[in-house]
């Protein structure tokens, strides 16, 4: 899961504090005469071409002005999936929660958005974030903040230095700490630790070793999605039903916990006057979970389940207690749930379940760059990547039983299969008690290879760049568990073995008007192998592939105008991205079938094409004013097929069904948006922003089951509940108004600051931030006629006005 929203702009409040002012120059006399007379030299010709590089390798300015300010809803940026967007540290794949521990250890950051290729990553579809460790401290620095704050946590603090260690060695340590509980959602908490430390060691002239270790143990309490319903009747937009009182106290169902260290290895040499070695190791070893309640042959214990509301139940007594915000009713009943467990006897009936992924992985890059000429440069090499995840479920709390047997619940009562109910075999009726392994137990791996070039061509004006790769993946899956239901090597040992070839092929052309004015084009074809998780119709148990897995292949096409100046910077794009032949499949209850399905989609297509621009106004000494906008469209362009698997017996419910999906909108994609910030900066180190967004023009995501004909006519009896099926609902447009307050405070050689900053001024409570359609139906009966209607869609509102105070010291 990604880093919180409010750990993002607490780090941004930090770099209020923390950004150094420019330091006057040693010899600040440049035409002061030498006391020696200087030799004569010759005469040396300028590089042209350097005037007018800048302007095109400017960084991603839309990306700048609205990563975190169009975080208060769910936002994908061009309607495109998380994975389009590339996070790297020297070349190898970074996961988002490192990004704040690299800052806090002064890491550069080079963000390029769209297909824009920088100088070290070429491969970006969706833009990229290129993290670069320095390669020694030029003058010790220090820094110190503390933040309080009412969301996800209460109190935060930070504490980074770097400095010369000596002995030609440098480093830089790093420390943040967050705690508390949510102030608004009840059952939020964070409790997390982020250590980071950084050492470089310069050989000689040529050589320089890098080495990087971050750990960030944490564990976060999380919102619930729900319906519109429960939020109507509890009359609060952050109600979350994954919490509930056990003995007094507030426990929450969901927590995520995660404890996954990285180590890094950058060597860095230049071989020649024309060429450098860049080789960069990167380990990452750990493992997070996520809990839930269980419940073997029992009542579900959410409260929020649709047999449990009142639209459902039809009684006002209900009704009433639940708009009382009753908790027996509205919240999980731990001690209820404790009660039911003691009277069976020591077997569990309702149980809290951890689902836990093991994570190790190892890549390496190597890079070399060769400088050709004044004008052609080449950088290439090979990637490698061993990605191993182990996946099992862990009794986590048995509440107050003594323990479980480990059989399929779900097949006690099934007349056909209930006579193959042991999820391991080979150690059949176990009992299992706190902290064992249950349910499944699997590893999924990824072995992939890459070999790419990237050229570079500059003359004055003209810029090309050019990069090629070409890969080999592997995947596979090795159970650890022999499911009686596909024994053998149904479940057991290594599946077969699943290849790909990816590869891409982008060029980019630039025009430098002038040394300030840029006109790039960008082409880009190319494939992408699957997710691992998407290559088995279910992974938890069953080694079968999917049938005819392929590449999801893209083209696209982008435009892109740069103007920087003194006074007005403008970056300005249009683009285009089609993509083919996607894939994922799901585990969910089908109650047409009345049966658990595995669910594969392939053949997804979708279209992303739209406007980009952004611009940095610099209106006088103290005043500046920045814009970013787009508006787009994103839709599904091809109806997917759509096929269904009995769980228990790989038998075809649906084959090759046609879902209705064209037209349809990606959900977390919003077709317009904007943001425009004002900012001043007084005197005596006094300032302000005000900062005002909008999202538009966006929608829940869609199911693809509820669009084929077996659900959408089959199900509905009528025109209007075929509608029901088939049309997506719009989501509420929102706009955020936002503002911080800053002081500095300015001493011989360090400087204090104070940050205050309130977001959702406009207080906005019941804007929805995430939607998505359910893939179950609801049946019921009219008389004597069965009646199918959707399930309502799971949603969740954004935060109301929240706070951020930070108080920072660099010396």
């Amino acid at each position: 899961m990604k880093r919180s929203h409010a750990a993002l702009l607490a780090a941004g409040l930090l770099l209020i504090g923390t950004t150094s002012a420019q330091e006057p120059l040693d010899n600040y006399y440049p035409y002061e005469q030498p006391d020696y007379e200087e030799e004569s030299r010759p005469m040396l010709r300028p590089d042209s071409t350097l005037f007018y590089r800048g302007v095109a390798l400017a960084e991603d300015l839309y990306g700048l002005n609205t990563d975190f300010r169009l975080s208060f809803v769910r936002y994908r940026r061009r309607g495109l999936a998380w994975d389009t967007e590339r996070n790297t540290l020297h070349g190898i794949e970074l996961d988002y929660d490192a990004l704040s521990a690299l800052r806090n250890l002064g890491a550069e950051e080079l963000r390029t958005g769209g297909l824009h290729m920088s100088a070290t990553v070429g491969d970006a579809v969706n833009g990229s974030r290129e993290m670069r460790l320095p390669e020694e401290e030029s003058a010790p620095w220090h820094r110190a903040s503390v933040t309080f704050t009412g969301r996800n946590y209460l109190f935060g603090a930070k504490i980074a230095a770097g400095r010369q260690l000596g002995h030609g060695w440098s480093g830089a340590a790093a420390l943040h700490y967050r705690t508390g509980r949510d102030l608004r959602a009840e059952g939020v908490f964070t409790d997390g630790l982020s250590i980071g430390v950084r050492a470089a060691k310069r050989f000689g002239e040529e050589h320089l070793l890098t080495l990087l270790l971050v750990a960030a143990p944490s564990m976060r309490g999380l919102r619930s999605p729900s319906t519109e319903e429960a939020f109507t009747l509890t009359g609060d937009p952050l109600y979350n039903p994954a919490w509930g009182f056990q003995d007094g106290k507030v426990r929450n169902s969901h927590v995520r916990r995660q404890f996954e260290p990285f180590a890094a290895a950058i060597y860095r040499r230049r071989l020649s006057g024309a060429t450098r070695l860049e080789a960069t190791l990167g380990l990452r070893y750990g493992w997070q979970s996520y809990s839930s309640l269980g419940w073997y042959n029992a009542r579900t214990p959410l409260p929020d389940n649709y047999r449990y509301l009142p639209s459902y139940i039809g009684d006002r007594a209900t009704e009433e207690a639940w708009r009382r915000n009753e908790t027996r009713y509205t919240q999980i009943d731990w001690d209820g749930l404790i009660a039911r467990n003691r009277l069976a006897d020591g077997e569990a009936v309702y149980a809290l379940e951890e689902r836990m992924t093991r994570t190790a992985r190892m890549q390496l890059e190597l890079r070399l760059t060769t400088e050709v000429d004044s004008r052609l440069t080449l950088r290439y090499g090979l990637s490698a990547d061993i990605d191993n995840r182990r996946n099992y479920k862990r009794m986590r709390d048995l509440l107050g039983a003594r323990y479980l047997t480990d059989i399929d619940q779900y097949l006690v009562d099934d007349d056909t299969y209930s006579n193959l109910l042991q999820n391991d075999l080979r150690h059949p009726d176990r009992r299992i008690g706190e902290g064992d392994r249950f349910g499944y137990d699997y590893a999924l791996q990824a072995q992939r290879i890459r070999a790419h070039i990237d050229a570079e061509y500059r003359t004055d004006r003209l810029t090309a760049r050019l990069h090629a790769s070409l890969g080999y993946d592997l995947h596979f899956r090795q159970g650890y568990y022999e499911k009686e239901l596909f024994a053998g090597s149904g479940s057991y040992g290594r599946s077969r073995e699943c290849s790909f070839t990816p590869y891409l092929l982008k060029g980019a052309a630039g025009w430098a008007f002038s040394p300030r004015s840029y006109l790039e084009l960008v082409l880009a074809t190319g494939a992408r192998s699957p997710q691992s998780e998407a290559l088995f119709l279910q992974p938890q148990y069953n080694n079968r592939l999917v049938d005819n897995p392929s590449t999801e292949q893209f083209h696209a096409i982008e435009l892109n105008y740069r103007r920087t100046g003194r006074y007005l910077s403008l970056q300005a794009s249009l683009f285009a991205v089609a993509m083919f032949d996607g894939l994922k499949t799901r585990r969910y209850y089908d109650d047409l079938a009345a049966t658990y399905c595995d669910l594969v989609v392939s053949g997804i297509g979708t279209l992303s094409a739209g406007a980009e621009a952004a611009l940095e106004w610099r209106m006088s000494r103290r005043w500046s004013l920045s814009l970013a906008a787009a508006a787009a469209r994103y839709k599904y362009i091809r109806n997917p097929r759509v096929t269904l698997y009995s769980d228990v017996d790989n038998r075809l419910v649906d084959d090759h069904a046609e879902s209705h999906m064209g037209g349809c909108v990606p959900g977390g994609a919003p077709q317009l948006s904007g943001c425009l910030q004002v900012r001043y900066f007084g005197p005596r180190g006094w300032g302000f922003r005000l900062s005002g967004s909008y999202i538009g023009a966006r929608y829940v995501e869609p199911s693809e089951v509820r669009r084929t004909e077996r659900v959408a006519r089959q199900g509905a009896l009528s025109e209007e509940l075929y509608e029901r099926f088939t049309t997506q609902e719009r989501l509420g447009d929102v706009c955020s108004l936002d503002a911080s307050l800053f002081k500095s405070f300015y001493f011989t050689r360090s400087r204090l600051s104070i940050s205050l900053m309130l977001n959702n001024l406009l207080g906005g409570r019941n804007a929805v931030y995430s939607a998505y359609e359910s893939l179950r139906v609801r049946r019921s009966y009219s008389g004597d006629t069965e009646v199918f209607t959707p399930f309502d869609t799971r949603l969740l509102h954004i935060y109301p006005r929240t706070f951020y105070l930070t108080v920072s010291y660099k010396f």
